[in-house]
């Protein structure tokens, strides 16, 4: 795949921002109107189970990830061969991985029920909605894999155009079942329906888009497997991690605390999560196939200068968004989920700082991927896990779910403010200070706008409603904007000459 002919990475990050910003505006009032119509308690449970349900993501084994770079490389070396091994190896295994999660769930409901000490009254529909929601997330084994061929191949209209149809259609389901007071057992039903679409949809498109791209459940090869599975060790370290950094939480305070307190740090949890999915789209997910193709064609300068421009767009979009985030978090709280759950946020702010420096070099995590070097680290963030989980349970009956956060951010931010940019630097060769560089700008932007909101409280505007929380942070998106421009000139002049093309036309 030539340089010229790659797709543009503006129109992928806008085509993950359009696929994003629907998941957000839908999630955000859908969730708004689930927590009204379950209560902290209703709300509590699907929080807990979902936690749960998202242990399962460990059984990919890194094969998803693994997909991303060795489709991409495959793609750009027009390796065919190569390229249909590997995807009928991990079709065969994600099949097996799928059934056994389904088979899973009618085994593990009752002792979860018990476990956890559910409510004689919340006993049937706690157990219904891990069966249901097992059979999701094994369709959804094979129906990622589709969706990760497609994002393999860059083509992130199509696939983020799939992710939108079937958004639209689960919260059209949700609203519908809810109304119908089937409670939380008719949004595990919604997903289940969503699942089934998504699979039948990016089937569709791979079979339309790639026509080099053949399946066959006998087209896997031990040799292939072997190859995946080198890699997907390390990430599905890293995956266990992130496990522990999120999922893991859930269970500690349903576990310590109580499942009224899961709702409302879920309150918290699900707006670090947009977050962390809005950052992601235009860094991780962009950058992974591109990084790797250019890695096939063995172009280390340009993947070096391509890299530190990616770290200064992950950096400016994560403080961008955090600076509103702990500004504006009080009012949107209160809007968003009611006054009963402001309590939340000091946990919020905890980890909104937390995230807001793990995701200004996100693209780091994406390089390492397509090095194929993220063995070292994954062991290092297996240990932040394990620090998490321990910190989170000593942390939890001293200070109820402050403490849980506290747990989940320091391990965190020892990793990536010491040890990343280390890591990196080293093995793609370039300096440290360039590294940090990219960084310190948004970072400072950032301390500059929080410095007013802690020390100037009295010139922050009273914010009534949705429309003047956007209102009042626009002029700090504006500001990120402008900075950025003037790190990036030669960024500023591309968009002045597109603009004057477009307007020629």
């Amino acid at each position: 795949m030539s340089t010229s002919r790659r797709p543009s990475l503006l129109l992928n990050m806008m085509s993950n921002w359009s696929g994003l910003v629907a998941a957000v505006l839908i999630g955000f009032f859908l969730t708004s109107y689930i927590i009204g119509e379950l209560g902290k308690t209703g709300f509590g449970i699907w929080m807990l189970i979902s936690s749960i349900v998202g242990y399962y993501g460990i059984l990919d084994l890194g094969i998803e990830s693994a997909i991303s770079r060795y489709v991409a490389r495959y793609a750009a070396q027009k390796d065919y061969e190569g390229l249909n091994s590997t995807i009928n190896t991990a079709l065969v295994l994600f099949c097996i991985i799928g059934g056994g999660i389904i088979l899973a769930s009618f085994w593990i409901d009752g002792f979860l029920a018990q476990f956890f000490d559910v409510a004689e009254a919340d006993v049937e529909a706690f157990k219904k909605l891990i069966i249901i929601l097992g059979i999701s997330v094994g369709l959804s084994f094979p129906g990622n894999l589709f969706g990760a061929i497609i994002k393999a191949h860059e083509r992130f209209l199509e696939a983020n155009l799939v992710d939108i149809i079937i958004l639209v259609l689960r919260a059209g389901i949700v609203v519908a079942l809810l109304e119908m007071d089937m409670g939380v057992v008719g949004i595990g039903w919604a997903n289940l329906v969503s699942a089934v679409l998504m699979l039948g949809m990016n089937y569709y498109l791979c079979r339309h888009l790639f026509p080099h791209v053949q399946f066959n459940l006998f087209g896997g090869h031990w040799k292939t497997l072997v190859m995946l599975m080198g890699f997907g060790i390390a990430t599905t370290i890293m995956e266990i991690s992130n496990i522990m950094r999120f999922n893991l939480d859930s269970f500690v305070i349903g576990k310590w605390l109580g499942l009224a307190e899961v709702g409302i740090y879920g309150v918290a949890a699900v707006l670090v999560r947009y977050y962390l999915q809005f950052i992601s789209a235009a860094t991780i997910s962009v950058f992974t196939p591109r990084f790797s193709s250019i890695a096939g064609e063995q172009d280390r300068a340009y993947l070096q200068k391509l890299f530190l421009k990616s770290l200064s767009i992950g950096a400016f979009l994560s403080f961008a968004i955090a600076t509103p985030m702990l500004i504006w978090g009080e009012p949107f709280v209160r809007l968003w989920a009611g006054a009963e759950f402001v309590e939340v946020l000091p946990t919020f702010w905890v980890l909104t700082i937390a995230y807001a420096v793990t995701l200004s070099q996100s693209t780091s995590v994406a390089m390492m991927y397509a090095l194929k070097r993220h063995q070292l680290f994954a062991v290092i963030s297996l240990i932040e896990g394990v620090v998490n989980v321990a910190l989170s349970i000593y942390l939890a009956p001293i200070y109820g779910i402050f403490g849980v956060a506290l747990g989940t951010a320091i391990p965190m931010l020892i990793l990536k403010v010491f040890l990343q940019p280390l890591y990196l630097t080293r093995i793609l060769e370039v300096p440290l200070a360039a590294y940090l560089r990219q960084l310190y700008l948004p970072l400072l932007l950032a301390l500059f706008f929080c410095g007013i909101w802690l020390y100037f409280p009295h010139w922050m505007p009273n914010i009534q409603g949705y429309f003047a929380l956007v209102f009042w942070s626009l002029p700090m998106f504006l500001a990120f904007a402008a900075l950025y421009a003037y790190q990036h000139p030669e960024d500023r002049q591309r968009f002045l000459f597109w603009q004057s093309s477009s307007s020629a036309s």
